[in-house]
């Protein structure tokens, strides 16, 4: 009998870390902090900053709102809606980024290019009679504006390309659209591209059908979206708002996220900062009539805004998801009473010898507050108890609890950070350490050391935690630790055999740190 059958569940409450995959997560889900916020703010087309931890639930909230705002459009056609669309996907843009020449025009045509593909996406997805009831009440300057869109900023992308992006966008929209036609209902997407490559050539085509004289106008709107002239961003947006609005929405909604999981960005705080710098420093394109942005950006970034590329936050609403305990245990309960059919909760899944207080605080604190983290955790904790066998008692146990955690913490540092950066640390063997400790255990300079701690602190392992006195009464030297609580673990336990290795037994030689101090 496994731990979930002695606890009278029907199944394992936390088996499934993504909510797409859980058919009945609406009997038992907590809505994330700010999603109201969020949600209204798209309606309203406000521009915001959600700042959140890894697993806080800001694609859960960028989804939820998605969802919710097309499934409303669907509901009643009747109330205009905001044009939401995503843009997690930066790849067009990370060869200028690369190479620092990324500008903020870059990132609206970029933009432009998600909401020019979803609209042609929707169309796609009407039946015959109400697609053709919209493109019947598009005059030559409506027909001018939307070929001058495509031409200067969908056509340019190359077709491969443009075909994977919208076979994606058909899935996207085809979750949360509920009214479609009949081949949309059916996922026949191949059919469904037919008609979206149809609607492409058919205004394409306007541009030498001698019977419309649009050519000029819309030579003219192309000139204003690709010149290099500093307006050019903002008369981007403009655009794409008159677009929206040619089909009856009010305006365009985009909602960015997973800036921080790009090659280029790689899980550091500094370069997803500056990719998406060059919109934030311009607060003009945060206040396009019509036109909103909705960030969703890894907290880590919050403190390099504030501190070095020095965003006007002060200018730009904001906020910071933060869970707290109590909405933590609301989580774990919810889904607890719903498997044991309100016979049970998490309280109650623990030997009597044991505080579940003190327990869910653990908890809490190892998975830094995140409720995907969390959940990952009680499903190691079931595995755990599970793989001990016949020896384990009917309830969980603290060698379940340290087991799983010890599991847990290996198992997913791994997928946070790179390895090299983490065995570097575990070879530091310290949770709490100063600039002295990282020369004498890398055999490096000074200023090798600093870079190679400024590395650290950029991928969120470290920080500064104050100042101790100086050797001789000199100046005070930073003192930082170890801020991922799994790292933490892992070096205080020995979890992993380099632990406080020296370079000779971890196998590295002197000359492999030679770069940290050619960085000097």
């Amino acid at each position: 009998m496994n731990i979930a059958q002695s606890l009278g569940l029907k199944g394992n409450p936390f088996e499934h870390y993504n909510a797409e995959k859980e058919p009945d997560i609406a009997a038992y889900a907590v809505r994330p902090p700010y999603l109201e916020t969020i949600a209204q703010r798209s309606i309203g087309l406000s521009s915001f900053i959600l700042f959140g931890d890894r697993g806080a639930g800001k694609s859960a909230t960028r989804l939820t709102v998605y969802k919710e705002a097309w499934e409303a459009a669907a509901s009643d056609p009747t109330i205009a809606q905001p044009f939401i669309v995503n843009l997690t996907d930066f790849g067009q843009i990370l060869d200028k980024f690369k190479r620092g020449h990324l500008t903020d025009k870059d990132i609206c045509a970029l933009a432009a290019f998600f909401v020019i593909e979803q609209m042609f996406a929707w169309l796609s997805s009407l039946e015959d009679k109400d697609r053709e009831k919209h493109l019947s009440e598009l005059d030559e300057h409506d027909k001018a504006l939307i070929l001058a869109l495509l031409e200067g900023l969908y056509l340019t992308i190359p077709e491969m390309d443009r075909d994977t992006s919208t076979s994606e966008a058909f899935k996207l929209l085809g979750s949360a659209w509920t009214t479609k036609s009949k081949i949309w209902l059916t996922r026949r997407w191949g059919s469904v591209s037919n008609i979206f490559a149809g609607l492409l050539h058919a205004f394409v085509k306007n541009k030498v059908d001698e019977s419309l004289d649009i050519k000029d106008s819309a030579e003219r709107i192309l000139t204003s979206l690709i010149s290099d002239s500093a307006n050019t961003p903002r008369a981007i947006l403009s655009k794409l708002v008159e677009l929206s609005r040619m089909f009856g929405f009010t305006g365009v909604c985009v909602l960015v996220d997973k800036l921080d999981e790009t090659n280029e960005t790689d899980n550091s705080v500094e370069a997803t900062a500056r990719l998406i710098h060059p919109l934030l420093a311009n607060i003009q394109l945060l206040e396009v009539d019509g036109f909103s942005w909705m960030f969703f950006v890894w907290g880590n970034v919050e403190d390099h805004f504030n501190n070095k590329l020095k965003i006007r936050l002060d200018k730009i609403a904001n906020a910071k998801i933060v869970w707290t305990a109590e909405q933590l245990q609301q989580m774990l309960d919810r889904r607890i009473q719903f498997y044991s059919e309100g016979s049970t909760n998490f309280s109650n899944m623990f030997s009597d010898d044991l505080n579940s207080d003190v327990i869910f605080n653990q908890f809490c604190a190892l998975t830094l507050r995140s409720p995907r983290e969390l959940i990952r955790l009680m499903d190691t904790v079931f595995r755990e108890h599970d793989a001990r066998g016949s020896e384990a008692p009917p309830k969980i146990d603290s060698i379940s609890i340290e087991l799983a955690q010890d599991k847990y913490a290996r198992d997913t540092i791994q997928t946070w950070y790179k390895k090299d950066t983490l065995l570097q640390l575990y070879r530091l063997g310290k949770t709490t350490f100063i600039n002295k400790d990282v020369q004498t255990t890398f055999r490096i300079g000074d200023q090798g050391a600093r870079n190679k701690i400024t590395k650290w602190s950029d991928v969120g392992l470290v920080r500064q935690s104050g100042s101790v006195p100086g050797d001789s009464g000199g100046k005070p030297s930073f003192l930082y630790e170890v801020s991922d609580p799994r790292a933490a673990r892992i070096i205080e336990r020995g979890l992993d055999d380099l632990v406080g290795a020296s370079l000779e037994t971890a196998g590295i030689r002197d000359e492999d740190h030679i770069s940290d101090e050619a960085e000097a």
